[in-house]
């Protein structure tokens, strides 16, 4: 069966009820004689956001899906992510519905996990997508829609979101032991277990990342150590003033990672020194990766909301009180979802705010740095892409 919204053709085969399965609904209907039945919650119909206000403020809705959220059966959009072309949507219940972000047609859905089972937020490595759910591993071909490679990692696995990464030759999990476990893959595209690390102090690991030179990990106890790839050799290591909880970040030569201690650091990849002057002092525990735009990364500090920070000095540009998290930047402006679904639009430059937009709807978002969109949803399943301008 396939339904349409706005100009938006997109499949729904969870909501197909052949003559059988019909009429056994029926035949269950009626034999439940007066038994009280349960209300339905009817989807809300009509945009996500006001069109009038984005038009208004110079951005465009370039379109608004539906997608199959079974909400009578306690089901809601959990989590967005972009990787490259597509769009990837997970519900609490772990169905993956896959969009083409251009337009938001339709490229596959699947239960990507039984109910109840966590899983962690995937991975965009070569083209596919990693997913860590138990001790499985999975891989997802998003061009195919099918699962390429699933690995069990038996114990190994069986632990938390970000302790998971890989690179073009291995796969690095941090165990319930406290140890990296090193996954080198093998011509038939299994994984093998190679080898396992630890930090000197045997500290519990919080956080992994891995380029195709080195692997870098995090602790409980603030150490953030860097080593090689390819065997448990240390390069370096850093030592934060406390633990380190948020996810550490790569980007061009440069780690970031944020702690307990209510700090942000930022850490020559190379030498493991420390490249601010000081760290950014944030005043609430970090518990979220920074997002990184072109000259200015944004932090989730708690408590105290969001801030823009230039990438060079560490020093804030601008601070939203109640921001959440920032859903994409173009030219000098950023975009930041602040409660209670409200968008807040920062002016880089300036550090001063230059409108707000009522999201009131708008319940979950994506976090997109690759291009100048906003891909925003609501608990029912509603999720709209809107354009900002590329010359503000």
């Amino acid at each position: 069966m396939n339904s349409t919204v706005g100009e938006v053709t997109f499949h729904t085969p969870r909501y197909c009820l052949g003559a059988l399965g019909l009429t056994v609904f029926c035949f269950l209907f009626a034999a439940g004689g007066g038994a009280a039945v349960k209300k339905q919650v009817k989807p809300e119909t009509g945009p996500l956001v006001s069109m009038a206000l984005t038009n208004e403020a110079g951005l465009h809705q370039d379109w608004q899906i539906r997608l199959p959220v079974k909400v009578n059966d306690g089901e809601k959009t959990d989590r967005l992510f972009v990787f490259g072309p597509y769009l990837v949507v997970l519900t609490n219940q772990n169905y993956l519905s896959c969009r083409n972000c251009e337009n938001g047609s339709f490229r596959f859905e699947m239960q990507i996990a039984d109910k109840g089972l966590p899983v962690a937020d995937p991975l965009y490595v070569e083209n596919r997508i990693v997913f860590l759910i138990g001790s499985q591993l999975k891989v997802l071909d998003p061009a195919s829609g099918a699962i390429v490679r699933n690995t069990d990692l038996g114990w190994v696995g069986e632990n938390r979101n970000e302790c998971v990464a890989k690179n073009e030759k291995f796969i690095y999990m941090a165990g319930v032991d406290f140890r990296i476990h090193a996954f080198e893959k093998q011509e038939k595209g299994d994984y093998v277990q190679l080898f396992t690390a630890t930090a000197d102090n045997d500290s519990e690991i919080t956080s992994v990342l891995a380029t195709n030179d080195r692997v870098y990990f995090a602790t409980l106890t603030g150490n953030i150590v860097a080593m090689q790839a390819d065997q448990p050799g240390k390069i370096w290591q850093y030592n934060a003033s406390g633990p380190v909880s948020a996810p550490l970040v790569y980007e061009n030569g440069v780690i970031y990672a944020g702690g307990l201690d209510t700090k942000l650091y930022k850490i020559d990849a190379q030498t493991g020194a420390l490249e601010w002057d000081i760290p950014f002092f944030a005043g609430d525990k970090l518990m979220h990766r920074p997002e990184l735009g072109k000259t200015v990364l944004y932090l989730n500090a708690g408590i105290n909301g969001v801030y823009g920070i230039l990438k060079d000095t560490g020093k804030e540009v601008w601070n939203v009180p109640k921001g959440e998290a920032t859903l994409c930047e173009s030219g000098d402006r950023a975009y930041v979802y602040a409660r209670p679904g409200v968008l807040v639009v920062m002016n880089n430059t300036t550090g001063k705010p230059v409108r707000s937009l009522n999201f009131g709807k708008v319940t979950r978002f994506a976090r997109n740095m690759q291009d100048a969109k906003m891909y925003v949803a609501d608990d029912q399943g509603r999720v709209a892409c809107i354009s900002v301008p590329t010359n503000p």
